[in-house]
């Protein structure tokens, strides 16, 4: 299925990662059970891949933070930073506008005036939404995989929550 992401249209990334992944409650101890969980499927679904698991506030408040194994780098590190400001600055998923960007055959800096230093439009960071809320309340970002792996990766975890 991660390859077939690509031919995904927006409408229908917008019901993958719409209301059906919308928590009824999130505070730092569900952080940690997502972050816990995202891990373990990791390890299990990637053994012996670093995989960087990144849970924050919109605020930029980090509720969990960890690899998986040996190997993840700085480099994970400012991925992830990446795929969360695009998010938080347009409410949607990296992948998301990774794909209207690919749609449009354009560049993030032509299409939407920023920095590729400071943006990445590739999957893997999902914003984190409570049930009959309108605005993302923080992020799950997961780098260090194919980038249709994060995302799945992280789309997989919060429909796992968000049934509780």
């Amino acid at each position: 299925m991660a390859k077939e992401l690509y031919t995904y249209s927006l409408d229908q990334l917008d019901e993958l990662e719409g209301s059906s992944i919308a928590l009824s409650k999130f505070d730092a101890d569900v952080a940690w059970e997502i972050g816990t969980y995202a891990r373990n499927v990791g390890l299990k679904k990637y053994p012996g891949k670093a995989i960087l698991i990144d849970i924050r506030l919109t605020s930029g408040q980090v509720l969990f933070h960890s690899a998986t194994a040996p190997g993840a780098t700085v480099d994970n590190e400012k991925w992830v930073d990446r795929k969360i400001n695009v998010v938080n600055r347009w409410g949607k998923s990296s992948f998301w506008i990774g794909q209207k960007l690919r749609i449009k055959d354009q560049p993030i800096e032509e299409a939407l005036f920023v920095s590729v230093f400071d943006y990445a439009t590739h999957g893997g960071s999902v914003p984190i939404r409570l049930k009959n809320l309108d605005s993302a309340i923080g992020t799950l970002t997961i780098s260090g995989l194919a980038q249709e792996e994060d995302h799945l990766l992280a789309i997989e975890t919060l429909k796992e929550f968000s049934s509780k």
